[in-house]
């Protein structure tokens, strides 16, 4: 028969969790995912909570792919009314929020960002009292950018980097992805995992995708032999 059971591990109660999935503070789940906040995100958390007293004219959030980063813009958006866009898009016609708006979001400006919209933003942002909230995959420093006006300008800002992910996070993130596809997993499959696998919420989300491959394709019970075949065969590229 199938490995698959809507009744398996994790539980949907959370009271029937394994202790270290407790007692993560939840934000609103805005985009129709879960969304929990960890010791990895409260540098962010602090300054996104502090706002609009910010003592930098912006702030570049900093991590990983699937690291949060989207997740906590979302939710600064719907707590300040803050207009999205992407550092790619802004274009000649680089936009400020609508009237009375007090702030703005740029996401991805280390993805093909155009300088030179990105260096008048900012310096219209400054005149019109408008906080600036960028993500990065890498810290300001890091980019490689051509423009020096617009290089100095995102110097100004404060940087709050998303840190490593945590046990009690990477427990309750491995604990959704294996129940999201109900996956037959216990406590032993997710230490496993835990204290095997790069602390890292993509690599987690392709280590799932591919046991439950695995097991499908095997016929096999999705355990610790598997994962660890999954490991190994991700580790080879």
């Amino acid at each position: 028969g199938d490995h698959r059971d809507l009744h398996s591990f994790p539980p949907r109660r959370s009271s029937d969790l394994p202790q270290y999935v407790l007692d993560l503070p939840h934000r609103a789940a805005l985009g129709g995912e879960d969304f929990w906040v960890s010791e990895c995100h409260h540098a962010v958390t602090a300054w996104l909570d502090a706002w609009p007293e910010w003592s930098a004219p912006g702030l570049v959030v900093v991590g990983p792919p699937r690291g949060g980063k989207t997740h906590l813009a979302r939710i600064f958006a719907h707590e300040t009314g803050a207009e999205v866009a992407t550092a790619a898009e802004l274009g000649d016609g680089a936009r400020l929020p609508a009237p009375g708006a007090k702030a703005l979001i740029v996401e991805d400006i280390d993805r093909n960002p155009d300088e030179t919209a990105l260096f008048h933003l900012y310096n219209r942002a400054r005149e019109a009292g408008v906080s600036l909230l960028f993500t990065s995959r890498v810290p300001p420093a890091q980019i490689g950018l051509s423009l020096a006006d617009w290089r100095s300008r995102l110097l100004t800002c404060a940087v709050a980097e998303i840190g490593r992910p945590d046990d009690r996070l990477m427990a309750a993130v491995l604990a959704k992805l294996f129940h999201d596809r109900q996956l037959v997993v216990g406590e032993a499959e997710v230490s496993y995992l835990l204290t095997h696998m790069e602390r890292a919420i993509a690599v987690a989300e392709a280590v799932v995708a591919e046991a439950d491959r695995r097991a499908l394709a095997q016929k096999r019970k999705l355990g610790v032999p598997i994962l660890k075949e999954t490991l190994e065969a991700l580790s080879r590229g």
